[in-house]
C-alpha cells in the first residue's frame, strides 16, 4: 500500500488540483486546518460518550477504557453516542474554515456549498465485535450527485492501525463499479497514510475507498463533509441530520448554538426526493473520464452496496439455523439481478447470480427493494399488494429480518 502524496504545495492551484484529482482521484493536504479546535471537539465528544456509558467513568475520557458491548450504526446502543456527536456545534462549523472552504471553492468552483448533512464516525475496535474495516465503495452511489467531492478529516492522531481512510487511486475512471471486498493491502493502488490533526483528505465521489479495520483499543473519531456545485441537484435527505429518525432533527440538535448557520439549507438550489438508488450518468465531468454503462450497471452497484451492508450486519448469535440459503430476485425496466445470501455455520456470505439451491426466493421490482431497505414500504403491504413474493419457506424469510442487527 503506497503513501498519500501530499498536495499542499498546490493547495492554492485550482488547475494543478483537478489535474491531479483526474491522475489520482484525490488531493491530501498535511496540517491544513489548525488542530487544536478539533482536538478540543474530540475531547468534548469523549466527554459526552462517557456520560452515555460508551467509556469507563472515573478518569479522564482520553484515559477512560471503552466499555462493552461495541456500538455501531446498525444497532440502537448507538444512537445516543451519535447523537452527543451531531450535537456539537463545532462538528458542523469545522469545514467551514477559511483553509477549506478556499481549497473546495477553488477545485469546484464559486458556486460551491457544503451539505448540512454531516457525517460523523465513531468506530470501535474490530476486536470488540465490530465490522473489520469498511466494504469498498464509491460516494456517488450513496449521495447521486455527480461530480460531488468529500472532505474527510480526523478528529484524533489516526495511524493505519486505528483504521484510517485509504483510496484506490485511479478508480474514479473506472465508472460505477461493484466492489464486494475490504481493502487488499498488497494492492499497489491502495493509498493511505499515518494521519495528523489537521490533515484533510480530500475525493471524488467516484473514487473507491474503504477504512481501514481498527485494530487498536480506542475509538477512531472523524467526519465526512460533502460538497458540491449548486449547479447540481440536492438530494433532500442531505438537508437532514445524518441517520435522522434515530437522531433528532435540527432544532433538537441546534439548541443551545451560537449560530445554526452550518446546518442551514442551500438557496437557490434545486432539491429532489431520492429513493437512494437513482443513479444519473455523469456527463462532460471535469474531473473524471467516464466509461458508457447501462442502468442495469448502475443498479447492479446500488445492490452490491445493500448486500455488503446486509452482510457486515450479520449477527449469528441471532440465527435461529446453522444454514439456510436466501434467494433475491429483483426486477427493473433495466433488467434482472439475482442475489444469494448464505448463512452456513455463524458466518454469512453474499453472492451475485449464485447457484446454491436457494430455501426461499423473494421476487419484488428495484424501486420497491429501496422502498423497502429505506423504511419506506412496509414488507407486509408490499406482499398483501403483489409488489412481493415469496416463495419456499416463509419461516425462514420472517426470521432472517432479524439476523442482521442486534436488537
Amino acid at each position: 500500500m503506497r503513501e498519500l502524496k501530499d498536495s499542499s504545495d498546490i493547495a492554492h492551484d485550482p488547475d494543478l488540483l483537478r489535474t491531479r484529482i483526474r491522475r489520482d482521484g484525490y488531493v491530501f493536504f498535511r496540517g491544513l486546518l489548525d488542530p487544536e479546535p478539533i482536538r478540543a471537539l474530540a475531547s468534548r465528544v469523549l466527554r459526552a460518550l462517557q456520560a452515555e456509558d460508551w467509556l469507563e467513568p472515573g478518569p479522564a475520557p482520553e484515559r477512560a477504557r471503552l466499555r462493552p458491548p461495541a456500538r455501531d450504526f446498525k444497532n440502537q446502543n448507538f444512537y445516543g453516542g451519535y447523537t452527543a456527536l451531531q450535537s456539537q456545534e463545532y462538528f458542523h462549523a469545522l469545514p467551514h474554515s477559511p483553509e477549506l472552504t478556499s481549497v473546495m471553492a477553488g477545485l469546484i468552483g464559486p458556486d460551491v456549498f457544503i451539505h448540512p448533512r454531516k457525517v460523523g464516525r465513531l468506530v470501535w475496535p474490530t476486536g470488540m465485535g465490530t465490522t473489520p474495516g469498511i466494504y469498498t465503495h464509491q460516494d456517488f452511489v450513496v449521495e447521486g450527485v455527480p461530480d460531488m467531492f468529500t472532505s474527510w478529516v480526523p478528529f484524533v492522531d489516526c495511524s493505519r492501525d486505528l483504521g484510517g481512510l485509504s483510496i484506490l487511486t485511479g478508480s474514479q475512471n473506472e465508472g460505477v463499479v461493484a466492489r464486494l471486498h475490504q481493502v487488499d493491502p498488497d494492492d499497489e493502488r491502495w493509498a493511505t497514510t499515518d494521519y495528523r490533526v489537521g490533515d484533510v483528505l480530500v475525493f471524488h465521489c467516484l473514487t473507491a475507498h474503504a477504512a481501514l479495520p481498527n485494530r487498536t483499543d480506542g475509538l477512531r473519531l472523524s467526519g465526512d463533509y460533502r460538497w458540491q456545485s449548486a449547479g447540481q441537484a440536492l438530494p433532500s435527505d442531505a438537508l437532514l441530520p445524518h441517520l435522522h429518525g434515530s437522531v433528532p432533527g435540527w432544532d433538537e440538535l441546534t439548541r443551545g448554538w451560537d449560530s445554526t448557520a452550518w446546518v442551514d439549507p442551500p438557496t437557490g438550489v434545486d432539491v429532489v426526493d431520492r429513493l437512494g438508488g437513482e443513479m444519473p450518468a455523469i456527463d462532460g465531468s471535469p474531473f473524471v473520464s467516464v466509461p458508457v454503462q447501462t442502468d442495469r450497471d448502475r443498479e447492479h452497484v446500488v445492490l452490491a452496496g445493500m448486500f455488503n451492508n446486509m452482510r457486515d450486519g450479520f449477527r449469528p448469535e441471532h440465527a435461529t439455523r446453522d444454514s439456510a440459503v436466501i434467494e433475491y430476485r429483483i426486477t427493473s425496466h433495466a433488467g434482472a439481478h439475482q442475489w444469494q445470501v448464505a448463512v452456513d455455520g455463524g458466518n454469512c456470505r453474499i453472492d451475485s447470480d449464485g447457484e446454491d439451491k436457494p430455501d426461499v426466493a423473494i421476487t419484488t421490482g428495484f424501486r420497491d427493494y429501496l422502498e423497502i431497505v429505506g423504511g419506506r414500504l412496509d414488507p407486509a403491504r408490499a406482499l398483501a399488494d403483489g409488489r412481493l413474493a415469496i416463495e419456499g419457506d416463509l419461516e425462514i424469510a420472517l426470521e432472517q429480518t432479524q439476523w442482521f442487527r442486534d436488537r
